[in-house]
């Protein structure tokens, strides 16, 4: 099912601080609610009276003139999930780096090899 579907008036999104607003100290992720549909775009918000973000409903990437702040998810454990696997990731690449020597067994090294081979 496309992304683009599950977007209606009313359902909750997350916003993860991306780019610039990631920069300069934002961490948090923010609940928002869907607050207009239309046929390209959509916006998410509190209320229609403060600031609304507006997304593409082609890509789900934030419209702006400029780099965009916040990343869009339709729930928290995608983020979660996206950043596990990107502790991982770092973690075996920092144990495999071509100048580091992996204290690792031969028992070890054949059970890594064959997961990876999988």
């Amino acid at each position: 099912m496309d992304k683009s579907q599950l977007i209606k008036v009313g359902s909750t999104v997350y916003l993860k601080p991306i780019n610039n607003a990631a920069r300069y100290g934002r961490k948090d992720i923010l609940e928002k609610v869907v607050l207009k549909k239309g046929r390209k775009y959509f916006y998410t918000g509190e209320t229609e009276t403060r600031r609304m973000f507006k997304f593409s409903l082609e890509d789900m990437r934030e419209v702006t003139e400029y780099s965009p702040d916040w990343e869009l998810y339709l729930s928290k454990q995608e983020i979660i999930d996206k950043e596990e696997k990107k502790k991982l990731m770092s973690d075996i690449r920092s144990v495999f780096d071509r100048w580091s020597t992996a204290d690792l067994t031969l028992d070890q090294l054949r059970r890594v090899h064959e997961i990876i081979s999988e």
